[in-house]
C-alpha cells in the first residue's frame, strides 16, 4: 500500500506489514454483518479486534515506519563538530535501506558504505539490488553509497576508517558474543572523536500493543544498563540516549587523546 505511494519496498512480508490490516477487516466485517444473527458479546468482541488490528497497522507504518526510511533520533549525531569533505560513515546491517536512506539524507556531504550479509530471510529479494532500488526511489546519488557484503563481526576495513557508524536493528540479533565482537569492530574502525549511533529493539507499551507476549522474546535484553555496559566494554563514550516508539537509541564517540596523550575519561 505505502509501496505503491512511496516509491519504496523495503521487502517485508505481509504478515509484518499488513497482518493487522487483514485482521481488522476480517473481525469488522465479522462485526457489521454478525450484528443481528450472533450474540452481542461475540459482536463486541470481533469489535475490539477489528480496533487493535486497525491500530497495530498504523503503529506499524506511521511509528515503526517499516515501509518508510528510519527518522534520525537526535541531531547531535555528526552535527557538533566540522565534518571533512565527503565524511565516511558506515552502516551496519543495512538490510534494504532504511538507515542508509537516512543517513545519505541528513547528512547530504556523506559518503556512505553499507554493509550487510543479506542474509535475513524476512527481507524478501534481499541484497544489493534491492537496496539500491531504495536508494533510486529516495533520489540519492549512487555515487555516494558503496554496498559492502561481509560480516558485521569482522569487518573488512581498516582501524580509524570512519568518522560515524550508524546501525539500526541488526546488532541486537545476533547473540551476545557477537555483540561484543560487533562493538569492538564498531570501535576499531571510527576514528578518533568519530560517532555510532545504534538503534535497537526495545519493549514498551508500543510493541505490547501490536505484538503482546510475542515481545518476551527481548526480554533477556530488557535490562537497562546492558547496552551502555556493551558499549564501554568497547571502549566507546556514551554520549546521549533516548526512545522511539518500539525502539531505544544510543550516541556514544570513540575517545581522542588530549595534549598530554591520555585517552579522554570514559
Amino acid at each position: 500500500m505505502l509501496t505503491y505511494f512511496t516509491g519504496y519496498d523495503f521487502g517485508y512480508a505481509w504478515p509484518w506489514t499488513y497482518g493487522h490490516l487483514y485482521v481488522a477487516l476480517v473481525f469488522a466485517a465479522l462485526a457489521w454483518f454478525g450484528r443481528k444473527r450472533l450474540p452481542l458479546w461475540v459482536t463486541a468482541f470481533a469489535g475490539i479486534i477489528a480496533l487493535w488490528g486497525f491500530a497495530g497497522f498504523l503503529i506499524i507504518q506511521f511509528a515503526f515506519r517499516f515501509d518508510l526510511p528510519q527518522l534520525l533520533p537526535t541531531e547531535r549525531f555528526l552535527s557538533d563538530r566540522a565534518l571533512p569533505e565527503q565524511a565516511k560513515v558506515l552502516d551496519i546491517g543495512c538490510g534494504s535501506g532504511r538507515t542508509t536512506i537516512m543517513a545519505a539524507r541528513v547528512r547530504p556531504s556523506i559518503h556512505v558504505t553499507a554493509l550487510d550479509n543479506f542474509s535475513a530471510q524476512y527481507i524478501r529479494d534481499n541484497g544489493p539490488d534491492h537496496l539500491r532500488r531504495n536508494l533510486a526511489a529516495a533520489g540519492i546519488d549512487q555515487g555516494r553509497v558503496d554496498v559492502v557484503a561481509s560480516d558485521m563481526q569482522s569487518m573488512p576495513f581498516a582501524g580509524s576508517s570512519f568518522d560515524g557508524v550508524v546501525s539500526s536493528f541488526a546488532i541486537d540479533h545476533v547473540n551476545r558474543q557477537g555483540i561484543e565482537s560487533t562493538l569492538h569492530e564498531v570501535s576499531r574502525v571510527l576514528k578518533p572523536g568519530g560517532q555510532f549511533l545504534l538503534s535497537v529493539i526495545a519493549v514498551d507499551g508500543w510493541l505490547y500493543t501490536v505484538y503482546g507476549p510475542i515481545v518476551k522474546h527481548h526480554m533477556p535484553r530488557a535490562n537497562p544498563d546492558f547496552w551502555p555496559d556493551q558499549l564501554r566494554g568497547a571502549g566507546l563514550v556514551l554520549v546521549e540516549e533516548g526512545r522511539q516508539p518500539g525502539a531505544k537509541w544510543f550516541l556514544s564517540r570513540k575517545p581522542t587523546e588530549d595534549q598530554d596523550g591520555k585517552k579522554e575519561a570514559r
